[in-house]
């Protein structure tokens, strides 16, 4: 028996648990997880408000289920946005009717249009993220966060996100560093050079409004590190040299084994792929510009989840062309490789034209499982449960 010294015994340790991920027969590995998947519908809409978008699941600390959404109207954006709440009891077998989050803005004037992004659980506090407008995105553009200390039953005034951010950003997915420290990415835009002429008066849904406002995207994410009560702002990172360019960036961040945060970027009309950009400091500096992937996307948001170490599930659309179907990746490498990939859900209930979009949930404690919302074709809320595969 040969005797190692120990950072040789842990890194021969680790190979055999990487020689273990790549041995194992991944498709017939999916195969079996599919089988013990499950899904309900938690809201499905009506027109004249059938909208359903941003759909973001979490966990809340009594235990219970709640689904935030983007509702109100048959499209957005639009001053007749609202955000929803649903919830769930029983993880997912059954939920409550649709009711609009109140927040302490009216649904009227600059604050008509409102829009959740993220949903931060902490302990017993619950901090949503959510964005304001007057008619569309641009229009009188604020971001906000709330906080909430009985699981999303009451609600602490709104006060503005951080520094720029206030304006013309949304705010995504958290995530929580080995060292304490909270991560929360935002996409800023900078908006058109000055002296641009501002557009034409147009009817809804104003795509010409949005491409003017809604332009020269910048990614970074606010730090924390006490617990949320203030923040430091870090990174301007460019998916181009355009600075007329529109697209909306969603980006998702997770930290990896070596503590670089990684980060993954939609990047609308730049090669039907994703995008993507490292931190090797904890995430305090970051590229001037992100890179292509080789990740199929046809420009809709995807969502990265850790899973321990380099281990990184992602739910998206591998598709450069449309937004179907919707699969869950893993990697094992730190995301330089997927071999496990399956299909969720391989096209709409509305058929292969209809879209699938903003896959938000979180993993269960035990790592059994990867809970999510989506919404289907824009009208229905759709809860699914993903069974993980045994993570060595």
């Amino acid at each position: 028996m040969t005797l190692y010294p120990l950072p040789v015994a842990l890194f021969l340790i680790a190979l055999n648990f990487s020689s273990e991920a790549w041995a194992v027969d991944w498709e017939k590995q999916a195969a079996e997880d599919a089988k013990q998947d499950r899904t309900s519908i938690a809201y499905d809409g009506e027109s004249p408000n059938k909208l359903v978008c941003d759909t973001t699941l979490r966990q809340l600390p009594d235990g219970s289920w709640t689904l935030l959404m983007l509702a109100g109207d048959d499209f957005e954006p639009s001053p007749k946005n609202y955000i929803g709440l649903t919830r769930s009891t029983d993880q997912g077998k059954t939920w409550s009717a649709l009711e609009p989050l109140h927040l302490g803005f009216a649904r009227e004037g600059k604050t008509s249009g409102q829009c959740p992004t993220e949903l931060m659980v902490s302990g017993k506090r619950s901090t949503v993220f959510f964005s304001t407008h007057s008619q569309t995105w641009g229009r009188d553009w604020k971001s906000w966060m709330a906080f909430s200390d009985d699981a999303c039953r009451t609600w602490s005034d709104p006060q503005p996100v951080p520094g720029r951010l206030a304006d013309f950003t949304f705010i995504r997915n958290h995530i929580v560093t080995t060292d304490g420290r909270i991560l929360i990415p935002f996409q800023h835009y900078l908006g058109p050079p000055a002296g641009t002429p501002p557009p034409p008066p147009e009817e809804k849904p104003w795509h010409k409004s949005l491409a003017h406002y809604v332009s020269n995207p910048r990614n970074g994410v606010l730090m924390s590190n006490d617990g949320g009560k203030t923040w430091t702002e870090h990174g301007d990172i460019r998916i181009t040299d355009n600075d007329r360019y529109h697209g909306w960036a969603e980006n998702n961040i997770v930290e990896l084994s070596d503590g670089h945060i990684a980060m993954m970027i939609r990047a609308d009309r730049l090669g039907g792929v994703l995008y993507y950009a490292e931190s090797e400091d904890g995430g305090r500096t970051w590229p001037e510009f992100a890179h292509k992937t080789d990740i199929p996307n046809p420009g809709s948001k995807a969502t990265l989840y850790p899973l321990g170490g380099d281990r990184v599930a992602i739910l998206h659309n591998p598709n450069p062309k449309h937004r179907s179907p919707l699969a869950l990746w893993i990697s094992f490498d730190g995301m330089k490789t997927w071999p496990y990939r399956r299909v969720l859900v391989p096209e709409s209930s509305d058929g292969p034209k209809g879209h699938l979009n903003y896959p938000d949930g979180f993993v269960s404690g035990d790592r059994q499982w990867l809970h999510f919302a989506f919404d289907d074709n824009r009208h229905r809320a759709v809860y699914y449960g993903a069974k993980l595969p045994p993570l060595p």
